[in-house]
């Protein structure tokens, strides 16, 4: 579990899991299937090697044999799938006070024991009798509860509880979306790092014909083991997997897809001028002579709050004088600057391996 950005067991069927294709007998016999999704690479994209790599940073150095990235066509496709996941993870729900579009907020079960107990557990009735209503099975309730859940699982059950009356009524200054997240986040609903990124990974490499671990429990390790090579993070290209260790003194790390890496735009300079206006750190990496920019895509913590985190994109820029990390979400007024991204060590990069494992 992760810190959001601020100024200082059920195995069962996924809708973005692959469906078989249908025997051709001119077809050569299929390959035994892998036993993890990340065995199969998606290599039809791969075509040579990156633009622009950058050789600086202290990032860990690849195992393994290199992968190209992606070709700026592939790139551009990759980022539309994950525009269009990202989008599913902010569906739009109808209330009697208009329509509003919401991002699902973070979940992860355990993460906060005291809004766990008091409040999450005694809405569970609740939540299973309007899932049992609208047609979701006992077993996509449990995936939404873990973490796990589709967007559109998520989507059904939070306009399902909508529709049954459950939407706080307007109170202080919380706006509407305001209020829809609160709701989730009270019932037990959203997601986590790893639930995003696996899905988000799939629906941005559609070419490869994967089996993943049973959905809650996949946490994206041992990739290197399992069809991935290990990059630096210096090499990150839209589709990679992200896997970031946990702070020092804490159990939980993050996960993440990259969307983008470039070197820094004066667009992207431009970004930073209001917030290097109130904090020198910030002003420090803005001027920087040697900016990196990385874009990613993850469920972020919330810190137990229901209107931080969750689904969101976010930018590291990477300071490669100093060595510092600046994080910053949608709203230039929340940021994070730490010697690494986002506070965390890197555990590694992840691409696909040409020819599996």
């Amino acid at each position: 579990m992760v810190q959001p950005l601020h100024s200082r067991a059920f195995q069962g069927p996924s809708e973005l899991d692959p469906t078989p294709v249908p025997h051709d007998p001119h077809r050569p016999p299929p390959q035994p299937v892998p036993r993890d999704a990340s065995q199969i690479p998606d290599v039809s994209h791969y075509t040579g090697p990156p633009p622009g790599r950058a050789s600086g940073g202290r990032a860990p150095a690849v195992s393994g044999s290199s992968v190209s990235g992606p070709s700026p066509g592939a790139t551009r496709a990759i980022q539309s799938r994950l525009d269009a996941f990202r989008a599913r993870a902010t569906p739009v729900y109808r209330t009697s006070e208009g329509d509003v579009p919401v991002a699902t907020p973070f979940r992860m079960t355990g993460g906060y024991p005291v809004h766990e107990a008091t409040t999450v557990a005694p809405q569970r009735a609740v939540v299973r009798d309007v899932a049992r209503s609208i047609g979701l099975s006992d077993g996509e309730v449990q995936f939404i509860l873990q973490g796990r859940g589709t967007p559109t699982q998520v989507q059904r059950l939070t306009q399902g509880l909508i529709d049954a009356g459950h939407l706080p009524s307007a109170q202080g200054s919380l706006t509407l979306a305001a209020r829809v997240r609160q709701m989730m986040f009270d019932h037990g609903i959203g997601i986590d790092c790893a639930g995003y990124a696996r899905q988000a990974f799939v629906a941005a490499h559609p070419g490869a014909r994967v089996q993943w671990r049973a959905p809650v429990n996949e946490d994206l390790s041992g990739l290197a083991g399992r069809g991935f090579t290990r990059m630096r993070l210096s090499d990150a290209r839209a589709g990679d997997l992200v896997v970031l260790k946990p702070v020092p003194g804490q159990i939980w790390g993050h996960t993440l897809i990259v969307y983008d890496a470039h070197e820094a735009t004066e667009a992207d300079r431009a970004r930073l001028a209001e917030p290097a206006k109130r904090d020198r750190d910030v002003a420090a990496i803005a001027d920087s002579g040697c900016l990196h920019v990385v874009v990613v895509d993850s469920s972020w913590g919330c810190d137990g709050s229901a209107e931080r985190g969750g689904v969101q994109q976010v930018t590291w820029f990477e300071d490669r004088v100093s060595g510092r990390w600046l994080s910053i979400g949608p709203n230039e007024l929340e940021y994070r600057v730490a010697d690494s991204p986002y506070g965390h060590p890197v555990e590694g990069v992840y691409r696909l391996r040409e020819g599996g494992p």
